[in-house]
C-alpha cells in the first residue's frame, strides 16, 4: 500500500516594520497575511490527505486512523474501550472463548471495538473487510489492534484509558498513585530463589484439549477426560504424585498418565494430542485391549483404576483391608455398599459389607418371580414420555429402585438361624455405607443375553446438585416418621453437605452397541465444555443435562467422606 506523504510549510516569521519603511507597511501585511492563510490552507490539506490516505498515512504514533476515529466520536470510543476493558479484566471471566464464526476454542480472541463481534485473528480480519470496522482489542492484552495497519498500535489516550481502568479494578476501584520510574526490584536472593524454585507454565496450558482418534479409541478419550477434569487426581499427577523419573516398574499405566498430564497443564498447544504410550502399554497390560475394537468405556474406566491403584502404592493383598488403602485412587473413588438380608421366617437379618468404585444403575424394572404384574419398580410415566413414546426416568428414580427392598426365591437363601436349614423367603436390600468424594455412577445401557446384545436408549433425567441422602445405611434405618421433618420433635436442618455432590462430567454413547461413538462432556472453571475426540467446544447446561448419559461423576461439595 503506498504511503502519502504531505510536507508541512516552514512557518514565515514577520519582523516589525521599521518607520523609515512606513510606505510599505500595507504591502508588508498583505504579504504575511497572505502567508499565514496559506499555512492554515496547507494544514487542512495535510489533515484530509492523512484521512485519504488510508493505511499508508501515518500519525506521529504510526498511525493515523486511530485519531480520525477520535476526532469525530470521542466520547463513544472512550466508554467503548474502557467497558472492554472492564470485561477483559473481569477475574471471573473463563480463560477460554469461542470464536463466533469457525466455533474454535481459543485462549486469545480479537473484540471488535465498533460492535459486539469476537472472533480468531482470521475471522476478525475477515469481518473487518466486510464490515469495514477498523479496530479490535485484544482479550489477552486489551491492546488496540488496526485491521488497516495490520497491526498493534499505540496512542496516548487509548494507552492511558487502559492502565486507568485496569488499575481501577485490581486495586478495587481504589486507584493509587505510584512511580513507574521505581518500580519494585526482587534482591539477588529473591532471584536465584525465583529461578530455582519456578516452573514455567503457558497461560494457554488449562488442560482444555482433545484428543486424537487412533482407531475406536473414543472409550479411552472420554475415561481420560474425566480424570483430567477431577481435582483430586489433577492436583495429584501435577504436584508429583507419582515421580516418574524415579519409577522402576515396567510397562507403569501411571508414568503413562503422568505424561498426559505433563503435555496437557505444561504446553500451550490447543490442537489434539494422541496418547500412544498410554495405548500401548494398556495392550500390555491387558491383552482384550489390543487391536482396534470398540471398547466399553465403564470397563476401561475400571481397568484403568485398578492400574493406577497397583502402581501408586496401593494394597495389592487380598487379605489386606482395602479400607485403610491411601493410594489417590481410594482417596478419589472409593466407598461402601451395605447389603441386608432379612429371613421371611425369624426376622433375622444378615449384613455384608463390600467396597465399591461406582454404582451400576438398572434402567429396566424389574419383575417379582412368580408373579405377572411387576413390584414397586414399575415404571411411570409421570416425568413424561420421549419422542418414540418411551416413559422418561430420573437418576432419582433409578438411586431409589437401586435401594429398594427385592424379594428374594425360597433357593436363593439359607438361613442359618431358622431350623432344618432348608431355602427361606427373604428380602434384600443395598444401601449406601460409605460416599466417596467422587462418586461414579453408571447407567446400564448395554444388555447382554444368550440371544444377542443391545443398547436401552431409555433418556435418563439427572441433575446438576445430587442429594444422596435418602439413598444412605442411616436414612434407610430412620423410623419414617423421623423422616418427614421432624426428629425428636425438632426441624431437620437439611442434608449434611458431604451428601450433596456436584455434577462433574457427563459421558455419552451415540449409536448402536458396536458400532457407536463416545464423546463427554466436562466442567472447568464453571464453564462446561463438549469433548469429541480432538474437537472442543464450548458448550450450555441445557445442552449437558439433555444428553444421553452413559456415566456421571459428581463430586462431592464437601471433600470430607465420613461412615454414614
Amino acid at each position: 500500500m503506498s504511503t502519502i506523504i504531505v510536507k508541512r510549510p516552514v512557518a514565515t516569521v514577520v519582523s516589525p516594520v521599521p518607520k523609515a519603511m512606513g510606505k510599505n507597511k500595507n504591502s508588508a501585511a498583505a504579504a504575511a497575511a497572505k502567508e499565514a492563510k496559506e499555512a492554515k490552507e496547507a494544514k487542512e490539506a495535510e489533515k484530509a490527505a492523512a484521512k485519504e490516505a488510508g493505511a499508508g498515512g501515518l500519525s506521529a504514533y504510526g498511525c493515523s486512523h486511530i485519531q480520525i476515529i477520535l476526532d469525530g466520536a470521542m466520547v463513544s470510543v472512550r466508554d467503548s474501550y474502557a467497558s472492554a476493558i472492564r470485561l477483559l479484566a473481569d477475574p471471573n471471566r473463563l480463560d477460554a472463548q469461542t470464536c463466533s464464526k469457525c466455533n474454535e476454542v481459543l485462549t486469545r480472541t480479537i473484540l471488535c471495538l465498533q460492535c459486539s463481534n469476537v472472533a480468531c485473528q482470521k475471522e476478525a480480519e475477515a469481518h473487518s473487510k466486510i464490515t469495514r470496522h477498523m479496530f479490535g482489542i485484544d482479550s489477552k492484552t486489551a491492546s488496540m489492534y488496526c485491521f488497516l495497519c495490520q497491526d498493534f498500535i499505540y496512542d496516548p489516550f487509548i494507552e492511558k484509558t487502559r492502565i486507568a481502568k485496569q488499575e481501577e479494578l485490581m486495586e478495587g476501584n481504589v486507584r493509587k498513585k505510584r512511580k513507574l520510574d521505581e518500580p519494585l526490584k526482587p534482591s539477588p536472593e529473591d532471584l536465584r530463589y525465583i529461578e530455582t524454585n519456578t516452573v514455567s507454565a503457558p497461560c494457554r496450558a488449562t488442560g482444555l484439549r482433545g484428543f486424537y482418534n487412533m482407531g475406536a479409541t473414543c472409550f479411552m478419550s472420554v475415561v481420560l477426560q474425566s480424570l483430567i477434569h477431577n481435582p483430586l487426581i489433577r492436583n495429584f499427577y501435577l504436584t508429583d504424585g507419582h515421580r516418574a523419573r524415579e519409577c522402576s516398574r515396567t510397562n507403569c499405566m501411571s508414568c503413562a498418565v503422568e505424561e498426559v498430564f505433563a503435555e496437557f497443564f505444561t504446553s500451550d498447544k490447543v490442537d489434539g494430542y494422541g496418547p500412544v504410550n498410554l495405548l500401548m502399554v494398556s495392550w500390555k497390560c491387558e491383552q482384550a485391549l489390543a487391536g482396534y475394537q470398540q471398547q466399553d468405556a465403564h470397563e476401561y474406566l475400571q481397568f484403568l483404576l485398578n492400574q493406577l491403584h497397583s502402581s501408586n502404592g496401593g494394597i495389592t493383598d487380598s487379605k489386606s483391608d482395602v479400607g485403610s488403602c491411601k493410594c489417590i485412587i481410594h482417596r478419589s473413588y472409593y466407598g461402601k455398599l451395605q447389603s441386608d438380608v432379612t429371613c421371611g421366617s425369624c426376622h433375622n437379618v444378615t449384613t455384608a459389607v463390600d467396597p465399591v468404585m461406582d454404582l451400576s444403575l438398572e434402567l429396566k424394572p424389574k419383575v417379582e418371580k412368580g408373579k405377572k404384574g411387576a413390584n414397586n419398580n414399575t415404571v411411570n410415566t409421570s416425568n413424561g414420555v420421549d419422542e418414540n413414546g418411551a416413559p422418561i426416568l430420573t437418576l432419582q428414580e433409578c438411586l431409589e429402585r437401586f435401594t429398594t427392598p427385592e424379594k428374594l426365591g425360597v433357593n436363593e437363601y439359607n438361613c442359618g438361624k431358622c431350623s432344618g436349614g432348608s431355602g427361606q423367603e427373604a428380602t434384600k436390600q443395598l444401601t449406601v455405607k460409605r460416599l466417596p468424594p467422587v462418586l461414579c455412577i453408571q447407567l446400564k445401557r448395554f444388555e447382554h443375553s444368550p440371544s444377542g446384545s443391545s443398547k436401552i436408549d431409555t433418556r435418563v433425567r439427572f441433575p446438576v446438585q445430587l442429594d444422596m441422602t435418602p439413598y444412605t445405611t442411616r436414612a434407610k434405618r430412620k423410623p419414617p416418621a423421623a423422616t418427614k421433618g421432624t426428629s425428636n420433635g425438632q426441624l431437620q436442618q437439611g442434608p449434611p453437605a458431604s451428601y450433596l455432590y456436584e455434577l462433574l462430567t457427563v459421558v455419552v454413547h451415540h449409536g448402536q452397541i458396536n458400532t457407536g461413538h463416545y464423546i463427554s462432556y466436562s466442567k472447568s472453571n464453571g464453564q462446561w465444555f463438549r469433548f469429541d475426540d480432538s474437537v472442543v467446544r464450548v458448550a450450555a447446561e441445557a445442552q449437558v443435562l439433555g444428553a444421553e448419559a452413559y456415566l456421571l461423576f459428581y463430586i462431592a461439595k464437601s471433600l470430607c467422606t465420613l461412615a454414614v
